[in-house]
């Protein structure tokens, strides 16, 4: 097994933090906005309060139900938007650093060999948004990370949208960079570590 680089879950400004629900906290108030569409070349993205707006609807390419199928597996994926979605730095209940950001969510269906060992595609309500991910305009993909619920490893992906008809995505998890969500000892068991497929696949829109 690859040793794990260790994630302590994400953030809009590329910073370690503990992401916290803004229904946990309240609400905190929004004190500037930058675009998403400029990113890291804003000054204002790494400010205390800002809320990165996605103000060219960078992610509504990304939006909606896609799928992959061989003989063996059957990987759905939906994607929604997660819009103003508060990232905190917590340190002994306080907030030391928070901020906006609009961001995906990610729910998927995985079946293998007739077995569904995944299936949140329907889920509504609360959540955590470990699943996650964020398109900014200078980049020609999606990244962030996903929850592989099988084995409860936190692992990041990259996502990007193919030309042509139909509509079709590249999705690729990075099998280097994860976290064991689980004590160590749980995953001594000589099982995979990822059942989301690996290596670069491409899905197709359903829905």
């Amino acid at each position: 097994m690859k040793t794990a680089i260790n994630i302590i879950m994400k953030t809009c400004i590329n910073i370690f933090i503990l992401m916290l629900s803004a229904y946990a906290f309240g609400q905190y108030p929004i004190l500037s906005t930058s675009s998403l569409a400029n990113g890291r070349d804003d000054p204002n993205f790494t400010k205390d309060g800002n809320y990165a707006v996605d103000a060219n609807n960078e992610r509504d390419q990304y939006i909606g139900l896609w799928r992959y199928e061989n003989d063996a597996a059957l990987f759905e994926l939906k994607i929604l938007k997660n819009d103003q979605y508060l990232n905190a730095a917590v340190y002994n209940g306080q907030i030391l650093h928070y901020n906006y950001c609009d961001e995906v969510r990610l729910q998927y269906k995985l079946v293998k060999n007739g077995i569904t060992l995944n299936n949140n595609l329907y889920f509504i309500g609360p959540q955590s948004n470990d699943s996650y991910g964020i398109k900014q305009g200078i980049d020609d993909y999606m990244d962030g990370s996903i929850l592989d619920h099988t084995r409860n490893v936190l692992v990041s992906y990259t996502i990007k949208r193919l030309p042509g008809i139909p509509a079709k995505i590249r999705f690729a998890l990075n099998p280097n960079v994860y976290t064991l969500l689980n004590h160590r000892d749980y995953y001594n068991d000589g099982e995979l570590l990822f059942n989301i497929p690996l290596g670069e696949i491409e899905m197709v829109k359903v829905d």
